[in-house]
């Protein structure tokens, strides 16, 4: 009988497993499932949390989502693989439209700059005006190679019943040469300050991630002759310096800045994962909640794989006309073969944020007919069963009790109760006074638990039955 936290804990972690793709055209890993299985709503499959599998209509073969609501209209852009690649609209989040290209020819700046030039990645839009959308975007001469390109196209009267239309390429914002700069100028990112100043993100690996400040009017550097660069975030754990796809939003008095750590396009071999760290201004210093800075490996961790989810990442944060907080990400997906014998195929998802009592943000549900449903069935209580997982381990079992009490995968005896809109959830430690503690907030009308214990291990948790 396993008596303590601590000891679950790691049999939780150690039970996590990766699925490979084998030369004989199988598949090893005892939690890995036929392709044949891939569910909508996964909440019957005891391995994975629920709806993390989810799929959108229209959204395999999305890389480095970005979403915009303009007036009501979901815009999504994405990583093409070809040209400019394509646009999405959606009215839910759910079902999406594809369109073509915003600009159908590489344009000529670009064309000189790489004449091999065939795909745009990372564009992120943002409203111009009254009507208006820019989009940045970016290019690279070679994959692996820091010789990039952050450009910005821009249309003066968005229709989202005709997006592809009215666009025009304003040129360069920022380049990088490898026989010069220690930095990547890719991944673009911008936000509007409180005082109306408008910031870019950008980076990749090499040194470190970036921002400048740009001029609102022309989308451009503020300053083109000598742009004040400022580090704000780097990967230490990894000596590649792993991390790219900054994103920013700003709420209550922080600027949070979001991250991709690891590494992307391998499918379910994808390190990918999400961090978050936080600033009172736009231009850093960003820092975890100890106060460690994003530029020494500080941060709070957002998501991580969890099957079928692998390598979460390419993130961007923005808040939708409903004013929901979410969250717009491409994960690798394990039921589906990408190419050849590569499995974990890219697949759009769209979560929404939930945020703690201690303002850091967590991971909510993703957008489904499913989840969109909960928020019309209320919950009276939190007992009954749950799925409960720490730090992206493997699901498990939790039974909460009218008494107060709480059994985790029937083997460890917790205790619970309910404050307004959080839970707390407490385990015995080591020794008798020794408790570990899971601080929690409830969301969905009490279908849904996120939050964090003592060493910031993210906790989550769905409610499968009982709570009438």
């Amino acid at each position: 009988m396993i008596s303590t936290y601590p000891a679950l804990l790691a049999l939780f972690l150690l039970a996590v497993q990766f699925p490979v793709r084998l030369s004989d055209g199988t598949i090893e890993a005892s939690n890995t499932k036929s392709s044949a299985n891939v569910a909508q709503n996964p909440t019957t499959d005891a391995s994975a949390f629920p709806f993390d599998g989810f799929v959108p209509e229209n959204g395999f073969d999305v890389h480095d989502p970005a979403i915009i609501d303009f007036n009501g209209h979901y815009i999504c852009f994405s990583t093409s693989g070809n040209g400019f690649g394509v646009i999405r609209t959606s009215n839910d989040l759910i079902h999406w439209k594809v369109h073509g290209p915003i600009i159908r020819e590489t344009p000529e700046w670009l064309r000189k700059a790489i004449p091999q030039h065939h795909s745009i990645w990372a564009p992120e839009a943002r409203r111009f005006g009254a009507d208006g959308l820019r989009v940045y975007y970016c290019a690279s001469r070679a994959f692996g190679h820091n010789t990039s390109y952050i450009g910005v196209a821009q249309c003066d009267k968005f229709d989202p019943d005709n997006p592809t239309e009215g666009w025009h390429d304003l040129g360069l914002v920022i380049s990088s040469d490898e026989q010069h700069d220690n930095f990547n100028a890719i991944d673009p990112s911008t936000v509007l300050d409180r005082s109306g100043r408008l910031w870019m993100y950008f980076g990749s690996y090499w040194s470190g991630l970036y921002v400048v400040e740009l001029d609102p009017q022309t989308g451009k550097l503020k300053n083109p002759d000598n742009p004040r660069k400022v580090l704000i975030a780097r990967n230490t754990e990894d000596k590649a310096n792993g991390l790219e796809a900054p994103s920013s939003l700003y709420k209550d008095g922080f600027y949070y800045l979001f991250v991709s750590y690891g590494l992307a396009a391998a499918g379910v071999r994808s390190t990918y994962h999400i961090v978050v760290g936080r600033s009172a201004t736009p231009d850093g210093p960003f820092t975890d909640s100890t106060g460690k800075g994003m530029v020494d490996g500080g941060h709070e961790d957002f998501l991580n794989s969890s099957y079928p989810m692998f390598g979460p990442g390419g993130q961007t944060p923005f808040q939708d006309s409903k004013g929901r907080w979410l969250i717009a990400l491409h994960y690798y997906n394990g039921t589906r073969v990408w190419y050849g014998h590569v499995w974990g195929k890219p697949t759009l998802q769209v979560r929404e944020i939930l945020w703690g009592q201690d303002g850091w943000p967590l991971p909510g549900l993703p957008v489904t007919p499913e989840t969109v449903a909960l928020q019309n069935h209320k919950l009276k209580s939190v007992v009954g069963m749950w799925v409960h997982q720490v730090d992206f381990g493997e699901p498990q079992r939790l039974e909460i009790k009218k008494d107060g009490t709480c059994v985790l995968n029937g083997k460890l005896d917790g205790t619970w109760k309910v404050t307004d809109s959080s839970l707390e959830l407490k385990w015995p430690g080591d020794s008798a006074t020794d408790f570990w503690t899971d601080s929690l907030v409830l969301g969905y009308e009490n279908h849904y638990y996120a939050g964090r214990n003592q060493t910031r291990l993210l906790i989550r948790g769905y409610r499968l039955e009982g709570g009438n």
